[in-house]
């Protein structure tokens, strides 16, 4: 009689190891022992250790002994021994019973009348308590050995020492295994083939594994939406052909970490949660699976459009000689990853490039990044969306609709839009009229648009120098070159990269020219509100303060302001609103990856740290003196290390560089 472990099983899945647990009640119910072991094979995380202890679970209910050891990292002979004891006297494990490890040794000798020829273990001392009245002994129990290929014994030894139950107790045995890892043992395939009387090949049980991982979600919501989405990750594991089911486990529980962070509106759209899933799990699997870094998120959009580029020249050794040079096997690598997902862009997921990468690499939740991804994607696009927003989706528009939005974004172009003036905004309209000209969608030529799109930097340095000044991306933009949680298309052409130069020289001489303005507003800011200074300068900010639409964060300003100046500023400030100051510089250089930005600040802030020092020795034995040092110990330190700590790493990447070539 086949026994049913899981009542809610989809069919398929019942059926897929219903032959093995069939096979496991004819020889557990068998009334001799057969003299062999039966052994369970799968891959690491297929399940394995999963499904036989759910076997276990429905022995016990029928009332059949059952013990269970898994002998990953086990040493000796005597761990085992103590690990079915503790099954078999339970107030062992659970009670804190001081039991010498000889005496639970002898215990079990006595019981299993086992010929032990290990002389560790068979140096033993007479037991103090009458343990061998309450232990049972194994008669008509099936003992289940998992884990074997990570045992720590020799594979000879612990093979003999699973026969000695075999074949002297004449018990039956289950041993469960990844058999990979041993098969080119040639000792182990030798004692095998004695021990072993029938192998089984464990198949992945996927429904039936995510229900019981679900088990563990608090949020039902969660749960409930990948319980309906099933199909759609089993879909992407047979795209992977992953049957790894740790991987699957890890897939659910940081979904349930991205949901719980996700804006309210956007866990009301199932199909904005799916995107999220769709991208999640392939690279779950193949960063977990080392097919991939998280660093290579990044360079999936290279290796699809060079993919691209080998179909159009339909000339396999043109490409092969023009591009795998550069990349070598981690190019081929990639791109076999991309094969493996025909339906999915992984090089333009959901939410972006930049937020899958610090998620995986950084483990950490980019909010900022995720935030605006969201409110930029197709699903929150409203009449309030602006119109260059809703063309950059343009694969979601209809003919019409493309042709229209077309004219009215270009319409804005041409009229020097005020929404244009923000330089991102403008490198992305300015990307997708290259992009739209390269692929034929536009009548101009990308010579025209680049052009037309210097003169439109002139008009901004003329008319709003203060917007080009304060355009810094966040680091992660910088990387992954977009903005706002997009992409400039276009990206790649010469011509928009003669653009981007165009623009930073542009940006550079507007900054030289504002800069007395810009120290004498930042002082004074300082002197009169400092909360504001830390608005200002820190990459917390939300606000447009100083200068009309300017933000200093990821801006090197602080190295343009006299050293003289900032320190006698901050001197006349109260401490309370000195600490203010210090907090400020010192949440300004938080971040290692915006700190790139700001490396120029180093020598102005040890510089600051220099002239307080001098301060604290000209008032030491004053409270103001012991102030300032509290400053420097507690803010000024701290910020110098993180800098420091930047250009080090910096100076690594490059000296590693220049040992690879």
């Amino acid at each position: 009689m086949t026994v049913v472990i899981f009542s809610n099983m989809t069919q398929h899945n019942a059926q897929l190891n219903s032959h093995i647990i069939e096979y496991l009640d004819y020889y557990c119910n068998l009334p001799d022992a057969p003299g062999f072991a039966v052994l369970l094979k799968g891959k690491w995380g297929s399940g394995k250790t999963w499904f036989i202890k759910r076997y276990c679970e429905s022995l016990r209910e029928k009332k059949r002994k059952c013990l269970y050891v898994s002998l990953n990292g086990v040493t000796s002979f005597s761990e085992i021994e103590e690990a079915f004891l503790q099954q078999q006297i339970p107030f062992l494990a659970s009670k804190p019973v001081a039991i010498g490890r000889n005496l639970i040794t002898q215990v079990l000798k006595n019981s299993l009348k086992l010929d032990l020829n290990d002389a560790a273990t068979l140096n033993l001392t007479t037991p103090s308590m009458k343990l061998t009245e309450l232990f049972t002994n194994l008669e008509q129990s099936i003992l289940i050995f998992d884990d074997l290929e990570r045992c720590s014994i020799n594979i000879v030894n612990i093979l003999g020492y699973i026969n000695s139950f075999v074949e002297h107790k004449e018990l039956k045995v289950i041993i469960v295994t990844d058999e990979t890892k041993l098969e080119k043992n040639s000792e182990y395939t030798t004692i095998k083939e004695k021990l072993v009387g029938k192998t089984f090949a464990i198949s992945l049980e996927f429904d039936q594994a995510l229900e019981n991982f679900l088990k563990g979600v608090s949020n039902r919501d969660v749960s409930e939406f990948l319980s309906n989405s099933t199909s759609l990750i089993q879909n992407l594991y047979n795209q992977a052909q992953c049957e790894n089911l740790r991987i699957l486990k890890q897939v659910v529980l940081d979904f349930e970490r991205i949901f719980d962070v996700l804006p309210e509106k956007a866990k009301n759209k199932p199909e904005l949660l799916q995107e999220v899933l769709k991208f999640l799990t392939p690279f779950s699997i193949e960063i977990r699976h080392g097919k991939m870094l998280p660093t290579d998120i990044g360079r999936l959009l290279e290796a699809s459009a060079n993919m691209s580029l080998k179909s159009i020249r339909d000339s396999r050794d043109e490409f092969a000689n023009s591009n795998e040079g550069k990349n070598g096997d981690e190019g081929k690598t990639l791109k076999e990853v991309i094969s493996k997902y025909p339906s999915l862009r992984l090089y333009d997921p959901f939410p972006s490039v930049a937020w899958w990468q610090t998620f995986f690499d950084k483990g950490s939740l980019d909010l900022q990044e995720l935030n605006q991804s969201v409110v930029s994607s197709t699903y929150f696009q409203d009449e309030n969306t602006p119109k260059w927003m809703k063309l950059w989706h343009f694969h979601h528009l209809s003919d019409d609709e493309f042709i229209i939005l077309l004219n009215e974004v270009e319409t804005q172009y041409l009229n020097r839009d005020a929404e244009f003036s923000d330089p991102g905004i403008l490198k992305h309209v300015t990307g997708m009229f290259l992009n739209f000209s390269d692929m034929g969608l536009y009548s101009k030529t990308k010579e025209e648009i680049l052009n037309s799109s210097k003169l439109y930097i002139d008009w901004l340095k003329n008319n709003n120098q203060s917007k080009l000044v304060s355009y810094s991306v966040s680091t992660a933009d910088s990387i992954f070159e977009g903005y706002m949680g997009l992409g400039f298309q276009g990206a790649k052409l010469q011509e928009f990269q003669d653009f981007c130069t165009y623009l930073e020289k542009a940006q550079e001489s507007a900054r030289i020219e504002i800069l007395p303005n810009l120290r004498r507003e930042l002082l004074a800011i300082m002197q009169s509100d400092q909360w504001k200074f830390r608005e200002i300068i820190s990459l917390n900010n939300s606000h447009d303060w100083g200068v009309p639409g300017l933000r200093y964060a990821e801006i090197p300003i602080l190295k343009d302001i006299k050293i003289t100046e900032f320190v006698e500023g901050l001197l006349r400030l109260k401490f309370a609103h000195q600490m203010t100051i210090s907090h400020a510089l010192k949440e300004r250089y938080k971040f290692d990856g915006n700190n790139e930005k700001l490396l120029e600040e180093l020598d102005w802030l040890k510089s600051v740290r220099d002239l307080l020092l001098d301060e604290v020795a000209r008032r030491k034995g004053k409270p103001s003196g012991h102030s300032i040092q509290v400053i420097i110990e507690l803010d000024l330190n701290e910020a110098i290390q993180k800098l420091e700590a930047t250009a080090q790493r910096l100076q690594q990447s490059q000296n590693n560089i220049v040992v690879g070539n």
